[in-house]
Parts: structure tokens; C-alpha cells; sequence
């Protein structure tokens, strides 16, 4: 059936929520002649207005189609209403951009953002009519995964052709031309032979052949590459709904337990100069009222001051708005705030993380509790009445005193003043390549005993929590092995989809397919020794063993670790390793 005449005239789009989510021919699309092209369908498994909020999936998509011989288009899972709508009328997951099946590309590119959406991919691939398992294809799509859950791909290493590891911008380009080469390779089913060539690219791990040591692709200089000037702009409200830049790549900080800081290092800047100049062409292409300038910690861009005070000029004229993702805990992330807020001043957030100095220190967030305090008071000052406050329970070493510090921090906080005052409380989970790798992760009657401490907060503030039980899955989907894969097939055939989307999550499908499976759950959440095996070694970032073990070690001495950029090398690897320097204005 013609997919575009059954949108039409099927009455499907009146049926289902949101119906522009499926429609496609948004401004500055790209629509390439397919003739004598690598075909090429970038896939994000979650809902559009997710998948079009990530910039990972935009750059990989205006990098592809600025090659002649790739034609690039864009896929995502639609939601519940629309996946049965299609499968019953046997329509396949499809492009948007020409409405062709998925399985008709040579390559379906799958972005692995978050361990909860493997469920997602899973959905994607068989409304796609390709076999789940990598063993069952033959001249199929290859099936690629990126992203940063690529730091352990084994929990669904059994789904994938292969994985590029790092910044993909390197590997896809190098991939794509090796694949149009060998293309007749894919498509008389000598998949395997085309597979053992792709595992020779740096930055590429195929999980059906033997295991060996897999670095990452880095790019080593950010400026190396074009600023996306021309985004395509969607019908919908999407969730993050503005122009971006990424004006930093990689983040040294050092959080104990923070993955990306780890994954995207070391730190890359780009040159003010060509920030600026991108600033007016992407706003004239777009439409769009408002800018964010995008980093893992863009209050750390050595030059955020010079950047703000020369792109306000222009914004200012065109009345366009800017933000700032981020907000450092201090004086100088307080002033930065207020210079690039608009009259009407919504609100701040601040992560202080821990409720105690020993634990901040434990996970190295080397703030201070009177520079949070100092912070919040000069936010005040300046005329913000609203603040946000994150926090994690679950931290190694944490008792029942960080708890309640948790509660006593933020009493102070609303104390100074402010009209509302919102703290949210995550539980932390232990992600490879870090070094709480090797950290216990507390369960859900546990993360719910300490919730019960913090229920103090709602006397005085708003208070949020997530799902202990999401949180559990999530930290067995990310320290999991290869047997793992068996009970993520066996929780999506009980009906697992979404499970990101807090409605939609069922523990109990998880335990059952867990148990029918045979799969202990603890033995994933409980603490590693050092010297262990891991399931993850055989994929390298850089970072060393020994550095990880020793900032373990630190933790539990309450040492810190400070910011290689400002402080000296801390000897993580990744510079050595990859021959490369932080790349700073």
C-alpha cells in the first residue's frame, strides 16, 4: 500500500493523538534523489517531539546529506495510538521525508540516549519488518546503535549489527563510505563480510564477531565542523522548542558520577567568532524567538562572558530570547543568569546534588554549602522568585544524616525569600565508566525509606520524586551483560513500550521477565570489586582502569578532584590515549 495515500485518506490522522507527528515535510527538510545513493534512515526511539529535541540526531542528519552520494532521512517511533493504527492496516514504520519503508534503506542508524528506551528499539525494528535478532538477517538494513548508552551496547548487543562509540560525526562519515563501496556486499546477504570490514574503523564495535579492546571516535576539534544553520523546524511544539547551538563539547568537572563528563571528554570549545556568526543565519532560517547555547556546562565556557555581551546586541534588536541550559551554584552563574534573562524572570536551577559538604565532597561537587546559599541570595537580589533544586539519594557512603540534609539545606534555601521553591530527587544509578561503576545501587524499598525523610520538604516547598522502580530497571539495563538482552525481548513482548514515559513504566513486567529468564536482578545492582571483570572493559573512552579505581578510592576518603582545565592534568587517559589537548579560547 502507498504509505502517503494511506495517510491521507485512511482517516488514521484524525484517529490519533497529535497527528503532525507523522506528516513530515517540515521547513528545511532535505529531499535528495535516492538514484545511485547510500540510503541512509536516522531513527530516535521515542516520540518526535522527543527525537527532534535531540541535537546528536540533527547533526548526524545535515552532515549525511551534505555528502552527494548519501541520501539522509529521519524516522521515530510513533506512539502507542499510531504503532497499533499501522500494524493493523500492515503499513511499516516509515521516513519522513518520502515515506519509505524502513527496511528499504541500506542503513537505519538508532540512537541509544537512555537505557529505558531499548524496549523502544525493539518496536521500531520489528514495525520496520526486520528481524529483532542480528543472526535472523541477511540483506536487511544494517542496524547501528549510537550514543551514550553505546558505553556498555551489551545488554542489546544481540540486536545490533554493529556500534559506533564517541562522537559519531567521525565514524559515520568514514562507515558510509566503506558501506557504498562494499554495498553490493549487503545486498547478496554477505552481511558478515561487510561487517568484519566496518570493525577495522576506529570507533566501531561489531557485537557478532570476537570481543577486542574498542576505542571511541573524537572529534579533536569542535571547529572543525559547520554550525547547523538551517534545522528543520516542526509543525508541533516539540520539548525543547528553540533554535540551538552547541557551542562546547565534553565537560572536566569530574562529578563521580556523571557519564556524560566522562564519555564526551576532554573539553572542546568553538570560537566565539563563529557562534556569532551562525547566530543571525540560524534565527533568519528558523523563525525562532528564542536561542539556547548548548554544552554539558555552558556557565564553563571560558569565554561565556565576551559570547553573552556580544550575541545580547543582536538579540536585543531582534528581540530575540536566550538562554543558558545551565546555571553554576555561585555568584558568577547568578550574574550570567540575570544579564541574558528577559524582564519577566521565570526561574533558576541549581544541582547541589548532596545535602551534606562530606558528600559533596564524596562525589566531588566542589561547591560549598555557603556558595549555594550565596547564590540563591544573590538570585533573589537580582529579582528571581522561583528556584529549582536537584538532588540524588542512593550515594555511596550516604546515610540517613545526608538525608536529612537534604531537608535542612533546602529549609534554608526557602528561608531566604524566595516565592517558590521546588526540589526534585532522583536515585542515583551507577553507570559504567565512571567511577561508581563499581557502586551499589540501593532498591526501591530502600529509595523509599529515605523518601519518607524527605517528605518534610512538602511543609515548605514543592517536592518530586522519581520512580524508584524505573530507577532500579534503569541501573540493571546499565551495568547488564549480554544475557540481560534475553529479558528486555521478553519485556517487550509482554508489552514494555515507553517505559520512559512514567505513565506508561510496569515493574511487575520487568520482575516477570527477569525471573522467567532466570536472571538474579541483585547480582547487577550490587557493589563490584575493583578488580572485577566487567561487562563494558572491552569498550575504552580513554579513561583508564586505574584512574577510575583511584577516584573510587577518593570518594571514600572524601577527596576531590579538581578541574584538569584550571588545575593541572589528572592523568585520566584520554589525552594520552588520543593524542589530544582540551581545546579552550
Amino acid at each position: 500500500m502507498d504509505i502517503y495515500r494511506w495517510l491521507v485518506q485512511s482517516g488514521t490522522l484524525a484517529r490519533v493523538r497529535k497527528p503532525s507527528r507523522y506528516i513530515g515535510k517540515e521547513l528545511n527538510h532535505v529531499r535528495k534523489s535516492t538514484e545511485n545513493k547510500l540510503r541512509v534512515l536516522l531513527a530516535f526511539p521515542d516520540t518526535y517531539e522527543i527525537g527532534m529535541s535531540h541535537i546528536g540526531l540533527k547533526l548526524l542528519y545535515n552532515l549525511l546529506n551534505s555528502e552527494e552520494y548519501i541520501s539522509a532521512e529521519r524516522t521515530y517511533l510513533p506512539w502507542k495510538d499510531m504503532f497499533y493504527e499501522m500494524k493493523k492496516a500492515g503499513i511499516p514504520l516509515y521516513s519522513l521525508e518520502s515515506y519509505t519503508p524502513a527496511n528499504e534503506f541500506h542503513i537505519l542508524g538508532i540512537t541509544l540516549q537512555y537505557e529505558l528506551s531499548y524496549t523502544n528499539v525493539l518496536g521500531l525494528l520489528e514495525l520496520s519488518g526486520i528481524p529483532l535478532f542480528q543472526k535472523d538477517r541477511t540483506k536487511e538494513p544494517l542496524i547501528i546503535g549510537g550514543g551514550p548508552c553505546t558505553s556498555n551496547p551489551e545488554p542489546v548487543a544481540d540486536f545490533f549489527d554493529l556500534f559506533v562509540i564517541g562522537d559519531g560525526e567521525v565514524a559515520m562519515l568514514e562507515l558510509a563510505k566503506l558501506v557504498e563501496e562494499n554495498l553490493e556486499l549487503l545486498k547478496s546477504g554477505r552481511r558478515q563480510e561487510l561487517l568484519s570490514m566496518l570493525s577495522e574503523l576506529s570507533g566501531v564495535y561489531v557485537p557478532s564477531l570476537a570481543k577486542r579492546k574498542t576505542g571511541k571516535a573524537l572529534i579533536k576539534d569542535l571547529n572543525d565542523y559547520e554550525i547547523i544553520t538551517s534545522p528543520i523546524v516542526p509543525f508541533m511544539n516539540i520539548v525543547h522548542d528553540r533554535a540551538v547551538i552547541e557551542i562546547m563539547r565534553g565537560c572536566n568537572r569530574g562529578c563521580r558520577f556523571c557519564q556524560a563528563g566522562m564519555f564526551y571528554r576532554p573539553v572542546r570549545e568553538r570560537k566565539p567568532e563563529k557562534i556569532l556568526q551562525a547566530i543571525e543565519t540560524l534565527i533568519s532560517k528558523t523563525g525562532y524567538e528564542e536561542l539556547s547555547l548548548l554544552s554539558l556546562s555552558t556557565m564553563d565556557y571560558s569565554k561565556v562572558e565576551e559570547l553573552v555581551s556580544r550575541a545580547q546586541k543582536y538579540f536585543k534588536k531582534e528581540h530575540v530570547g536566550f538562554s543558558l541550559p545551565s546555571t553554576r551554584v555561585d555568584s558568577f552563574g547568578v550574574e550570567m543568569a540575570s544579564k541574558i534573562a528577559s524582564i519577566r524572570k521565570t526561574g533558576l536551577t541549581f544541582a547541589p546534588e548532596a545535602g551534606t559538604q562530606r558528600l559533596r565532597n564524596v562525589i566531588n561537587k566542589n561547591i560549598t554549602e555557603e556558595e549555594i546559599l550565596n547564590a540563591v541570595a544573590s538570585a533573589i537580589e537580582k529579582g528571581w522568585k522561583r528556584v529549582k533544586l536537584y538532588f540524588m539519594i542512593g550515594l555511596p557512603t550516604e546515610t540517613d544524616e545526608d538525608i536529612n540534609g537534604i531537608v535542612a539545606l533546602s529549609k534554608k534555601i526557602k528561608a531566604l525569600g524566595l516565592k517558590q521553591l521546588t526540589v526534585s530527587v532522583s536515585i542515583f544509578i551507577p553507570k559504567p565508566h565512571t567511577p561508581f561503576q563499581y557502586a551499589r545501587q540501593i532498591t526501591p524499598p530502600e529509595a523509599r525509606k529515605k523518601f519518607s525523610i524527605l517528605s518534610r520538604i512538602k511543609r515548605f516547598a514543592q517536592l518530586h520524586l522519581h520512580d524508584p522502580g524505573k530507577s532500579y530497571i534503569e541501573g540493571v539495563l546499565s551495568r547488564g551483560d549480554r544475557q540481560v538482552g534475553n529479558a528486555i525481548y521478553k519485556a517487550y513482548k509482554n508489552g514494555s513500550l515507553f517505559d520512559e514515559w512514567g505513565e506508561e513504566f510496569r515493574l511487575s513486567t520487568w520482575i516477570r521477565a527477569f525471573e522467567s529468564c532466570k536472571i538474579d536482578i541483585e547480582s547487577y545492582s550490587r557493589e563490584k570489586d575493583v578488580e572485577e571483570e566487567l561487562p563494558w572493559d572491552h569498550i575504552s573512552l580513554g579513561i583508564s582502569k586505574a584512574f577510575l579505581r583511584e577516584e573510587y578510592e577518593k570518594a571514600h576518603k572524601g577527596e576531590p578532584t579538581r578541574d584538569c582545565r584550571w588545575n593541572g592534568c589528572t592523568l585520566c587517559g584520554v589525552c594520552q590515549e588520543y593524542r589530544t589537548i582540551n581545546v579552550l579560547n
